[in-house]
């Protein structure tokens, strides 16, 4: 490890404060930011995945961020890949540098590395969309329940791309999930200080629902229009896309689906608040914790 070299980790859940920290810190110590959200790395998404402005960026090198399209299959190890690469390059030049997100696995992909998974055959992959389509998500959460009943106690089982991955590599594999997930931690070449936001839970459930009052007076029913041919992409299964889609076939009212943008930005954030729990605790042993 090389001691002369930090990575400053910033982790909490959605509207909690983490861009307008990562700004700062990065005026101050003259570095750049690598993004964490597994959204915001699409060209196509920026009101409603709150992509940081140019006014908010305030001049800042913001890697990762409007980095692929939403037709690419964008995967965490790729994402892992090429991090560390930019890392790599951007430590030749600088002590520091910046991970700021909400996404857990794009967080602890840098921090802890990933487990290895088999490729998946690109008609397995269709067939559960299909399935998905057709049966709805309560069926794979059921077959996932019979095979593999560990990954189903601790898989996010409303997020149907974790479901529908952790299938596909059985399917695959023959094996459960969970087999794949050894848990082994890998050395890092440079030490990691870690920040948590985690505002009171009121307080950070008012920003939430001012951010999508934001959201909807910059454009997002326009961003979401401009999307609908695209809809069947996994990238757009996310909250303030899919609830605005249903507006769009008839089946929700405008208010009602904003309404619904802000409940699951809510819930979002709670199961956010829950991940980065844990992940506090593992990250006591890479080290030292702040807490704003």
């Amino acid at each position: 490890m090389d001691k002369s070299k930090k990575l400053i980790v910033i982790g909490g859940p959605t509207a909690s404060g983490k861009t307008e920290l990562a700004v700062r810190l990065a005026k101050n110590l003259n570095t750049a930011v690598f993004s964490a959200d597994s959204r915001q790395v699409y060209h196509e998404l920026n009101i409603g995945v709150a992509r940081p402005t140019a006014e908010e960026m305030q001049g800042i090198v913001h890697h990762f961020i409007d980095h692929v399209s939403i037709v690419e299959d964008y995967s965490v190890g790729r994402y892992e890949a090429e991090v560390m690469t930019a890392l790599d390059l951007h430590y030749k030049h600088h002590d520091s540098a910046i991970l700021v997100g909400g996404t857990g696995l794009y967080l602890r992909a840098i921090t802890h590395g990933i487990d290895p998974f088999p490729d998946i055959p690109a008609e397995i992959n269709e067939q559960l969309e299909n399935e998905l389509l057709e049966h709805g998500l309560p069926k794979l959460v059921e077959e996932l329940s019979m095979v593999d009943p560990v990954s189903h106690a601790a898989l996010d089982l409303q997020n149907s791309r974790r479901v529908i991955r952790a299938l596909a590599i059985i399917r695959t594999t023959g094996h459960p999930f969970s087999h794949f997930k050894t848990g082994n931690r890998q050395q890092r070449p440079f030490e990691i200080e870690y920040h948590y936001l985690e505002p009171e839970r009121s307080v950070l459930y008012n920003k939430i629902d001012h951010r999508v009052d934001l959201m909807m007076t910059k454009g997002l029913l326009a961003e979401v229009e401009g999307l609908l041919n695209y809809r069947p992409l996994k990238a757009l299964d996310t909250v303030g896309y899919r609830e605005l889609f249903d507006y769009f076939d008839g089946l929700l009212s405008l208010e009602e689906a904003v309404d619904k943008v802000k409940q699951h930005s809510r819930n979002y954030a709670k199961r956010q608040m829950t991940w980065f729990r844990k992940y506090n605790e593992e990250m006591k042993s890479l080290a030292v914790a702040t807490y704003f």
